[in-house]
């Protein structure tokens, strides 16, 4: 690579914010001037089955009023009723609140575990769930002075309020301690889980340039040369039609027409080379979206089916799971989704699976496009609607596409 190639280099990873450190890994210039994360919510994708799972434990709220020696009066039972909706109200809300918001409802929930515990020492319950919250959206540091300050309130009111309810505080700082170490590692594989989605960025941003500068070379050396010598032989041919010299112009502009046809194979060729869609990345990813979103993904996948592919069938295909997954994630009332790849006998065989209840009285243009990507690389599709439902395409690997239909596409 030239001079100035490599300044352009630099310049488009300047523009797009990324550099390659010494170990030749791709980082974000300006990481260390970046604000705190942008976490999703505890009620999204796959941490949404546990945020409201989790409030089974809240039962724990009622334990205390099994051991009272008498039974509470009608008024504090209300009391310790309303405390508790109130408090599955507030969770909800809470983990479906951006972190700028959180702070009001983490303290309507502390003022109310407060309340609850001056009747029910099973108030202390709510702590826990507090912890959690706080240890998955704030950094370690501030979790761990609220922390601190929760259970010396805590210790406060065991001495002035329940002298002898030592089981059940002992059992509410387990419980704060616990739940706080679980939000803290929440938050800790979900910000390693975005990191490694940025790298995986910035190096296919960087890939995409070297494939650009790539492509603009071998383009630049095919066609620089071409073109002179096209240029060159028109000049001839002009200067022999002028001096009445036809059959040697009649020559020129032959081997003109051949020279031109060579190049347009050649540019073909360098432009057939342009990155296309992975579809052993494209599967995975598409995974990766059905899980975040809740479905329990099973992916059977035979790896020496990708080496069978040209870069069209690779593109179609790549395109057709993403629709499908598309389809799942808008349409599905289900929770599991099946992919399988197959290579036997020269047919690759593509199924996608979900358990949901899809009914289709008349095709959407996300059915329509599958069909037609299918047709482009001669592939058959077929759909079984219901429960479950199942999309098949067989792709017969003998069957290629011509080369003038991958460069027109």
């Amino acid at each position: 690579m030239d001079s100035n190639s490599i300044k352009n280099s630099d310049k488009a990873t300047s523009d797009s914010g990324i550099a390659i450190s010494d170990s030749g890994i791709a980082t974000s210039k300006t990481s260390a001037n970046l604000p705190s994360p942008v976490l999703p919510l505890l009620a999204d994708g796959r941490k949404k089955k546990w945020s409201y799972s989790s409030l089974v434990f809240s039962l724990f709220y009622f334990v205390p009023m099994l051991f009272m020696q008498n039974a509470p009066s009608n008024w504090v039972m209300a009391l310790i009723l309303t405390g508790f909706v109130t408090f599955v109200l507030l969770y909800v809300l809470c983990v479906n609140q951006p972190v700028n918001r959180l702070p009001y409802y983490l303290t309507a929930m502390i003022f109310l575990a407060y309340t609850t515990s001056l009747v029910n020492p099973g108030g202390t319950v709510i702590f826990g769930f507090i912890s959690f919250i706080v240890g998955y959206y704030y950094r370690l540091r501030t979790g761990i002075i609220l922390l601190l300050i929760v259970s010396a309130s805590l210790i406060v009111m065991k001495v002035l309020l329940y002298p002898t309810g030592l089981f059940f505080f002992l059992g509410a700082g387990s419980n704060i301690a616990v739940l706080f170490g679980f939000g803290y590692m929440e938050r800790k594989e979900t910000l390693f889980q975005q990191k490694e989605a940025k790298h995986a960025a910035a190096l296919g941003t960087l890939s995409a340039i070297a494939e650009r500068e790539r492509i603009g070379r071998d383009l630049h050396d095919v066609a620089g040369h071409a073109l002179s010598s096209i240029s060159l032989k028109a000049q001839v041919a002009d200067k022999l039609l002028s001096k009445g010299r036809t059959a040697e112009a009649q020559a020129e502009v032959k081997a003109l027409a051949q020279l031109s046809q060579q190049l347009l194979s050649e540019i073909r060729q360098t432009v057939s080379g342009i990155k296309h869609l992975s579809f052993s990345q494209e599967i995975a990813k598409n995974m990766a979206k059905l899980s975040e979103q809740g479905f329990h993904e099973v992916s059977d996948v035979d790896e020496s089916s990708f080496t069978h592919l040209t870069p069209l069938q690779e593109t179609q295909l790549s395109l057709i799971v993403k629709e499908a997954t598309t389809n799942i994630l808008r349409h599905s009332k289900g929770n599991q989704a099946t992919l399988t790849l197959q290579c036997t006998n020269d047919m690759l065989t593509l199924v996608i699976t979900d358990n949901g209840n899809s009914h289709c009285q008349t095709e959407g243009n996300g059915v329509q496009g599958i069909r037609e990507r299918a047709e482009l690389i001669n592939a058959t599709v077929e759909f079984q609607w219901g429960s479950p439902t199942v999309l098949t395409l067989q792709l017969p690997l003998l069957s290629k596409p011509d080369n003038n239909a991958q460069s027109t596409h």
